[in-house]
């Protein structure tokens, strides 16, 4: 059974300079845990040429079966907008969460990878190269 668009957990947004825009916990939040079931604007690959070139290009995610995230660069296809926060999860190398794809029915899960603290940021990894310099390696 899936769950319902309502069903999520709290979190808020944290302006974190730099690197922008981003989201964290308001609550904790278990391993595997849903953290929030955002519905999806699906973008028509007869738009992506007009959306691929503004700032939405750094918040979609691949619409289409059988692709990736990298599959953004190729320009075919159609692209996602979740109508939620995730958008505005951080890239992390380690992330604290991951989303799976609903395709039909036009929904983005994200979930726990790990337990994550009150007032800890909820990262994803961005799955595709990277537009951005994520600074020296640690």
């Amino acid at each position: 059974m899936l769950a319902t668009s309502d069903m999520r957990k709290k979190v808020k947004i944290v302006d974190f300079g730099g690197k922008g825009r981003g989201i964290v916990a308001a609550e904790p939040i278990k391993k595997g845990e849903l953290i929030e079931r955002s519905p999806v604007l699906v973008i028509p690959e007869c738009d992506r040429a007009r959306t691929d070139e503004s700032i939405l290009f750094t918040y979609v995610f691949m619409w289409e079966k059988g692709t990736t995230e990298e599959d953004l660069y190729s320009r075919k296809g159609r692209a996602g907008i979740t109508l939620g926060y995730t958008s505005l999860c951080n890239h992390s190398p380690t992330p604290s969460a991951d989303f799976e794809r609903l395709i039909d029915e036009q929904l983005l899960d994200l979930f726990a990878l790990k337990d994550i603290a009150e007032g800890e940021e909820i990262t994803i990894d961005y799955q595709m190269t990277l537009w951005f310099d994520t600074g020296p390696a640690k």
